[in-house]
């Protein structure tokens, strides 16, 4: 009954728009909050590498993915938007090749945030500062309420720094060659000549493939080098897309995992028109998808030396919302303030 009641109460906030939530009365026995605004500097100019992105496991009652996906989408996401969050997103794990049906959903969402600083600042009373404490505050606490009405517990979280991918045009040029067609099927991966053509596109359920890898002391840096040089560019052009490559860093704050003598921790995300897609693009097939060129060679050469590097990895399927934080107009509530 009280999931109910805070699932019928969010669904009148998000409908009826920010007048209704501006009228939402304080919590029974509990006077208003006194209204803290907020005014803000310029953006603090950060490297490449200061971004920190939190990658949250979620354990949730069975059948409950959609509703947390759903407290979050209009509820609380949009204001860590507005804290300068930026969310790319939430994700059930799947199990496409087979197991024992789980008896509660799992889940897991990316959030990016400018450095470790900056993901400090949004959290508690702090976050204030940045953003005051209008409406939009008030309705995330109530779909956090919400949220944490389904679930059951967390494996943790992942703090990450690295890449978070950009999509952008590459250009991988032809061989100067010519081709005969000697018959039909499917080549041998061990021909000499693989040079295709594609059938239209194939419909299916997108699907991230979400690896984690322990990895020799000190290699990240050289593995993701080669990720953009080589494996990267051969995948995208094969319609894989990349999410981002991190390398997992240990603050002083609860985190999944601690900081080991013997390896460094990896996460590597890439999303997939299908399960299907995935399959054709496995070391042993992507060469029937893509040819056996220049590119495909190097992408297997990296793929060698980040293997050599690569001491455990297992992978985790995903299937859910990639959000990537579209616009949001939350308006100025009609106050005047002067400085104290």
């Amino acid at each position: 009954m009280v999931r109910r009641h805070l699932i019928t109460t969010l669904i009148v906030v998000t409908l009826a728009g920010p007048l209704a939530a501006s009228a939402q009365p304080a919590p029974r026995n509990e006077a208003p909050p006194d209204p803290h605004p907020a005014r803000n500097e310029v953006v603090r100019p950060l490297g490449p590498f200061d971004e920190v992105l939190m990658l949250r496991h979620q354990y949730l009652d069975k059948g409950a993915h959609d509703i947390y996906y759903q407290a979050s989408r209009f509820g609380v996401w949009p204001w860590y938007e507005r804290l300068g969050t930026r969310i790319t997103g939430q994700w059930q794990v799947v199990y496409p090749e087979g197991g024992e049906e789980p008896l509660r959903d799992e889940g897991y969402r990316l959030a990016r945030y400018a450095s470790l600083e900056h993901w400090r600042y949004t959290r508690g009373p702090l976050s204030q500062t940045l953003a005051g404490n209008g409406p939009n505050l008030a309705r995330s606490g109530l779909a956090g309420r919400l949220r944490r009405e389904v679930v059951q517990g967390s494996k943790g979280g992942y703090f990450l720094q690295g890449l978070t991918a950009t999509i952008k045009p590459q250009f991988l040029p032809g061989l100067a060659e010519e081709y005969e067609q000697i018959g039909t099927g499917v080549p041998g991966p061990d021909d000499d000549v693989i040079a295709v053509r594609n059938d239209v596109e194939q419909p299916g359920v997108a699907t991230i493939a979400l690896r984690y890898a322990r990895i020799e002391k000190g290699s990240f840096e050289r593995i993701l080098e080669t990720t953009l040089a080589s494996v990267w560019p051969y995948e995208e052009k094969l319609g894989a897309r990349p999410i981002g490559q991190w390398k997992v860093i240990y603050p002083d704050a609860p985190s999944r995992t601690e900081e080991s003598h013997d390896y460094d921790e990896m996460v590597t995300m890439v999303r997939y028109a299908s399960y299907d897609h995935y399959r054709a693009m496995r070391r042993d097939q992507a060469v029937l998808l893509g040819g056996n060129g220049r590119d495909w060679e190097a992408w297997r050469r990296a793929l060698d030396t980040q293997g050599a590097a690569t001491l455990e990895e297992t992978v985790e399927f995903l299937q859910g919302f990639d959000h990537w934080s579209p616009p949001t107009f939350q308006p100025a509530l009609p106050e005047r303030y002067e400085s104290r």
